[in-house]
């Protein structure tokens, strides 16, 4: 019979609990002995009908655990039973086996064309550890279901063997101005991506790119060359060793949670990370660079890091980069109703200082890329709109200049410098790469300009807790470990 001649038959996956329970093998063969295993492998309870068997079975048997019943099949064998396989290398006493387990009203399995005419059927299955994958084609095609099953029993093996493994630098290591030529905007972040994916032994991963930090992480069954070649397509082979870190397993997981909960920010506790964390999950999802085990470690990321934020408020005085921000501007621009700040970038970091300006009285102009801000929520405060073509303008009317774009070159270049010449004018550069291009910062002619990291040393956090709030936060980890 031709594959597409084959009976159909759907079926409803099941996972049978047969601890103790009798199940009858009749036949004595290689396939008799797949299905006695199997029942074994699940604790049935295995009577074995066949007057010859293989040498495996003949070994179980003499051990005791199965029952033999040495001799040919006979009608009534199938009473009793949960459920019998028929495996001779007869048919006509194949599809008499079925006809008694039926008469018993006893469930069987045919292994071979009286299959269509069974109960049920055993897929192709493939276990690892705990999990079992079933593969099934309803009957038409068993080589396809084999196929299937080794390719998933060899993804499965490899996620047996890979781990978590985070690589990257931060600006504990790297100044903002060395850091910044390894940031990834996102088109250079797609390009790093399709290469990454590439990597034998790489099976999922996803990129962390922020103000502070560049961040790999992936899931691979990894050896030292391998990360070699990682290092170098994400550029960190250009990084002294004391520059850059790589984690792996635990310690990677507690860096990831360390990080989400914002205990390896400049700005102890802040809180924008966790969207930027999501943020990175999702492009990966939707580049296709991640699935389910990047999936769940992402989630149990987010759990755990959740945890140790209540672990530890208590001890925290949180802050945010764009709170910060205004705040600076505040004591040394001066924001009140004559102050004219010009904002460029609506990501959420322009989206917050914004917001925190509005409160302030100060007449803020608000310079987008590609996403038109909404500014309806701001009523009689909301900021005036232009972009980026109006750049040059709104430079020439502000006092106070705030950029936060993802951006691999300046947005404010040196070729604007006619519109801010000699008039005092204050830019803080929240963007990595910088925004707003080096030439300015020994340029004078009335311009000051405070980059990350004159910002964050500027609000270092002195609480004197950063110890026990570390060590707190570790127990948590440690406690909800769970790979």
């Amino acid at each position: 019979m031709h594959r597409t001649e084959r009976p159909r038959r759907q079926t409803v996956p099941i996972n049978l609990i047969l601890d103790g329970r009798p199940a009858l093998v009749v036949g004595g063969g290689q396939v008799g002995r797949r299905k006695v295993m199997s029942l074994l492998d699940a604790g049935a309870g295995v009577e074995l009908v066949c007057p010859e068997a293989v040498e495996e079975l003949l070994e179980l048997a003499a051990a005791g655990r199965i029952g033999w019943t040495r001799r040919e099949w006979r009608a009534g064998d199938a009473a009793g039973h949960i459920l019998v396989f028929a495996c001779t290398d007869d048919k006509h006493v194949n599809r008499a086996v079925l006809d008694d387990a039926r008469a018993a009203h006893v469930p069987c399995c045919c292994a071979d064309l009286n299959w269509a005419d069974g109960d049920f059927t055993t897929p192709a299955t493939v276990r690892v550890g705990d999990l079992a994958v079933a593969v099934s084609t309803s009957g038409q095609d068993c080589a396809a279901a084999r196929d299937a099953k080794n390719e998933i029993a060899a993804l499965l093996d490899g996620s047996e063997a890979s781990e978590l493994v985070v690589m990257g630098t931060s600006d504990a290591l790297l100044p903002s101005r060395k850091r910044a030529p390894y940031h990834l905007p996102s088109e250079e972040r797609l390009a790093v991506g399709r290469l990454v994916a590439r990597v034998r032994g790489v099976r999922e991963f996803f990129i962390l790119n922020t103000c502070n930090r560049v961040e790999l992480v992936v899931r691979a069954a990894l050896d030292p060359d391998t990360i070699a070649l990682l290092r170098r397509l994400v550029g960190f082979d250009r990084l002294a060793e004391e520059e850059q870190f790589v984690f792996r397993g635990f310690e990677a997981f507690r860096h990831l949670v360390r990080v989400t909960a914002g205990l390896e920010s400049s700005l102890l506790g802040e809180n924008h990370i966790v969207s930027q964390m999501k943020d990175a999950l999702d492009e990966a999802a939707a580049n296709g660079w991640s699935g389910p085990s990047i999936r769940r470690a992402g989630a149990e990321v987010m759990r755990v890091a959740k945890a140790v934020r209540h672990e530890v408020e208590g001890l925290l005085h949180v802050a945010e980069i764009d709170q910060v921000a205004v705040r600076y501007l505040n004591v040394h621009g001066g924001l009140d109703a004559k102050a004219h700040v010009l904002v460029i970038g609506t990501g959420m970091v322009g989206t917050g200082a914004v917001e925190a300006l509005a409160r302030t009285g100060a007449q803020v102009t608000w310079a987008y890329h590609r996403r038109v801000p909404d500014v309806g929520r701001f009523g009689d405060r909301a900021p005036t709109v232009v972009s980026m073509d109006g750049l040059p303008a709104a430079l020439a009317a502000a006092d106070i200049v705030l950029s936060a774009v993802d951006s691999a070159q300046p947005v404010v270049t040196a070729d604007m410098r006619s519109a801010v010449a000699d008039r005092n004018v204050l830019f803080v550069d929240l963007g990595v790469p910088r925004n707003i291009d080096q030439f300015y910062d020994d340029w004078g002619h009335g311009v000051t300009v405070a980059d990350l990291d004159a910002l964050k040393l500027w609000h270092r956090v002195k609480t004197g807790t950063l110890n026990e709030v570390r060590a707190r936060a570790d127990a948590v980890i440690a406690a909800e470990w769970k790979e």
